[in-house]
């Protein structure tokens, strides 16, 4: 389970803070040898925060994906409680609303896309 103040430290140490960069989801599936393998990736284009279940959700579609310096504003701006408040990917799967816990974070310097892992 990551959470919010985990997403900002890492954007600060592995992009150190690139306004440039955009937010992206990749699913990761495990084999038998426990290597993890991309099965897809897209872009995260919407973000809302749910107070009562403490998460903040993100979720997957065809706009343009949410600009990091952007959502650092608003990420920097929330009161401190809300920085421990988790953080999910969204996104339809056969008719069904699936919320991914976000296992790890990485960046891709190459396409400016900061990368949040799923499985």
């Amino acid at each position: 389970m990551k959470v919010i103040i985990d997403l900002i430290e890492d954007i600060a140490s592995a992009i150190n803070n690139d306004k440039s960069f955009s937010l992206s989801a990749m699913c990761l599936e495990e084999d038998a040898n426990a290597q993890f393998h991309s099965l897809w990736e897209s872009s995260l284009c919407q973000y809302k925060m749910d107070e009562e279940l403490k998460t903040l959700y993100l979720f997957l579609g065809k706009e343009d994906s949410i600009n990091v310096g952007s959502f650092l504003e608003m990420l920097n701006a929330l009161e401190n409680k809300k920085m421990m408040y988790e953080i999910k990917v969204s996104y339809s799967k056969e008719k069904k609303r699936v919320d991914a816990s976000i296992i790890g974070f990485s960046e891709s310097l190459e396409d400016k896309k900061y990368l949040l892992f799923i499985s």
